[in-house]
């Protein structure tokens, strides 16, 4: 798991070195703002103020749900392709990931013929990109109908409509405002990179009113 969280957290402009047989620490500057025990377990120093803490969960639990499925999968069973291990098939179709090594692993999305001989129109997936491949692999295999989906402008649209509701709607009950914020909490997290979907209620309230 330490040249992967390594590779991840070094995005992020952060290191890390062991601390103990079974702890690493994060380190910002030199200064340790995390402590990750081998189990995902996530422990932070007194006081730690660092921005980027709030990241580190999601880079945990993606590291970890990498090496666990790719540790539990197969081999593909073509000598050309001898690397790649299966760890999604549906379909026709197969998630395939290998290890690239330095901390960075490799995924394709392949289609493959009903001997499970041959694979074909590959869209290929790098530096750990496994969010995406499985993506990817739900649609090409058609484990999710893409019709069913929101898109970006779609999820704002709705985000906008529930976060006026919530702080405009005066005749809001406390478990319906509960729900609604748990539907913005989840869009939020369907988003997490997009500032144009993001405001802070006081923000937003300031946009609608202008």
């Amino acid at each position: 798991m330490k040249e992967v969280l390594e590779a991840e957290l070094s995005r992020l402009g952060l290191n890390i070195q062991r601390e103990s047989f079974s702890v690493l620490s994060v380190l910002q500057k030199n200064d340790p703002i995390a402590f990750i025990h081998d189990n995902g377990e996530i422990h932070y120093p007194a006081n730690v103020e660092a921005a980027l803490i709030h990241q580190i969960p999601n880079i945990v639990g993606k590291v970890l749900e990498i090496e666990r499925s790719y540790r539990n999968a197969a081999q593909l069973g073509i000598s050309s392709l001898s690397s790649y291990r299966s760890m999604l098939e549906y379909n026709h179709h197969v998630l395939a990931g290998r290890y690239d090594g330095e901390g960075e692993f490799r995924f394709v999305t392949w289609e493959m013929n009903s001997e499970r001989t041959g694979f074909a129109i590959g869209h290929y997936f790098y530096r750990n990109e496994y969010e995406k491949a499985k993506d990817d692999f739900l649609m090409r295999s058609g484990l999710l109908d893409k019709g069913r989906l929101f898109d970006s402008d779609q999820l704002s649209s709705l985000y906008t409509a529930l976060l006026y509701r919530s702080i405009n709607d005066p005749t809001l009950g406390y478990n319906e405002k509960q729900s609604i914020d748990l539907l913005l909490q989840k869009i939020e997290s369907l988003t997490p990179h997009s500032p144009n979907l993001l405001h802070s209620p006081l923000q937003a309230e300031l946009d609608l009113e202008q």
